[in-house]
């Protein structure tokens, strides 16, 4: 088994995996901003929610840049040089493997398809994954296309300030879930276009899987965002299939037991 953590802007999630993929239990919780204290209750619930000692690995999903399995930089959480799997491994005597969340997520979303796969999840932030014949494509390692920026109403702004779920949440006083009215799609897919037309057209995708809150109402809106495209896409960049991430909210979690599992096969 294997313990999987996925860490978000606003909320972490913790899940016990089996040695075939199933969930066999997992908890949420808020994602504390202070470092030391979000620690310190992550720690608890691992003990109070989990027998870690029946487990061969705990992988952690972080949302920066992670380097050398230490998360050295954080978009949306006042973090540093987090060196989270040192802490982990001396609280718990486990191995513990860090990934950037977004390249978990698509190393989870696209788990036996051999594609080129762009993944990304529209949450508190932006973030992305490029993974091809199921591995991470090193090149896009440290991806982050959230903080692309783009000029938007006349001002340059990081993609994720005015496309990502919480953005269009402040935008319209309610969860993405809840907007029904079609002149507010036709404004969420403008905002939403203004990153992905570049970036399909340089990263040239098979597919492209939509996560996070905003990504899993893609039934709303795929048609209107794939015409739309198709009018910025080069003519030798064929236009490709969007789909809607199947884990839903445990794409990360998903992928943290592939990275974990692949890293204790080459042990």
């Amino acid at each position: 088994m294997y313990l999987c953590i996925d860490i978000g802007g606003t909320k972490t999630i913790i899940a016990l995996v089996n040695h075939r993929g199933k969930i066999l239990h997992s908890i949420k919780f808020e994602t504390i901003p202070d470092q030391k204290r979000f620690y310190d209750n992550l720690a608890q619930q691992i003990r109070i929610n989990f027998v870690v000692n029946e487990t061969l690995a705990i992988a952690v999903a972080m949302p920066g840049i992670v380097k050398d399995n230490k998360c050295t930089w954080l978009g949306n959480l006042p973090w540093k040089n987090f060196d989270i799997a040192k802490k982990l491994t001396k609280d718990f005597k486990k191995p513990v493997y860090v990934e950037n969340d977004a390249n978990l997520g698509a190393l989870g979303e696209a788990r036996n398809n051999p594609e080129k796969n762009l993944y990304f999840t529209f949450s508190t932030g932006i973030g992305g994954g490029v993974v091809s014949d199921g591995k991470i494509i090193k090149k896009y390692q440290a991806f982050e296309p959230g903080h692309n920026l783009y000029t938007y109403h006349g001002k340059q702004k990081e993609w994720e300030d005015f496309a990502a779920a919480s953005a269009i949440n402040q935008k319209y006083g309610k969860l993405v879930t809840e907007i029904t009215d079609r002149d507010a799609w036709n404004d969420i897919t403008d905002r939403m276009l203004l990153g992905l037309a570049p970036l399909t057209a340089s990263i040239k995708p098979d597919r492209i899987i939509f996560g996070g809150p905003l990504g899993l109402e893609l039934p709303r809106y795929r048609r209107q965002l794939r015409k739309k495209l198709s009018f910025y896409l080069p003519k030798n960049v064929q236009m490709p299939t969007f789909v809607k991430a199947r884990h839903g909210s445990f794409s990360v979690i998903q992928g943290c037991y592939l990275y974990a599992k692949s890293h204790q096969k080459n042990h």
